[in-house]
């Protein structure tokens, strides 16, 4: 079978085995969030990278062949970041709290989380303009859609899985559409970003109230 173009770009050149390269490659992963959240993934380059890094270029491409393979290692760190928090939220309880707070709690979770680390978070809310940040997103949307359909399961265990499935992709799809919305705002007006992202607790409390109440 074929492997994608970006499956051919997207692994690292050697993962770092000593606590010195483990750290430089940390930096380079910090400095692209950065730049992916203050000019987009496609403006960024490896120069800009290794600059904000402070880091020669070489050590850029002594772990990486290219731009692409940062974006794929900064996602995959994005993503175990988010499973461990997530996992620390489900062994305090969080699947047993009433509906109202489970969600309150998820989404601020998210928000959280999402907002710390606004290079991927942005990539992730806004959409593919290429393979690269399409794979990214639909990862990331992917390992979210896996973790509320588990946890509508252990909730709504009367729902079919393939709505309760539906149900899930639908809440994802309209949290994110708000999210986005959100974060639009974040550096022109925090106050109304954070207006909408309580509109999104409140849509997405109304909505799995409606589709998972066994009444």
């Amino acid at each position: 079978m074929t492997k994608p173009p970006e499956a051919e770009t997207a692994a690292m050149r050697r993962a770092p085995q000593q606590a010195r390269g483990q750290q430089r490659v940390a930096v380079i992963l910090d400095a692209a969030e950065q730049i992916f959240a203050e000019s987009g993934y496609e403006a960024a380059t490896t120069n800009q990278l290794a600059a904000r890094a402070g880091v020669p270029i070489g050590s850029i491409y002594q772990f990486f062949p290219n731009k692409e393979a940062i974006l794929h290692a900064a996602a995959a760190r994005y993503r175990d970041g988010f499973a461990e928090q997530y996992e620390r939220l489900l062994a305090e309880g969080l699947g047993e709290l009433p509906l109202p707070e489970l969600v309150a709690r998820l989404l601020d979770a998210i928000i959280a989380y999402g907002g710390a680390h606004m290079g991927i978070t942005r990539i992730a809310l806004l959409g593919a303009a290429n393979p690269h940040t399409a794979a990214v997103g639909a990862a990331l949307q992917a390992d979210l859609l896996q973790r509320l359909d588990a946890l509508l399961a252990t909730r709504a265990p009367l729902l079919a899985p393939e709505r309760r499935q539906f149900v899930g992709r639908t809440a994802l799809v309209a949290v994110f559409a708000l999210l986005a919305h959100g974060m639009a705002y974040k550096y022109s007006a925090p106050d109304e970003m954070f207006r909408v992202f309580e509109e999104a607790k409140t849509l997405l409390l109304a909505y799995l109230r409606a589709t998972t109440d066994p009444a």
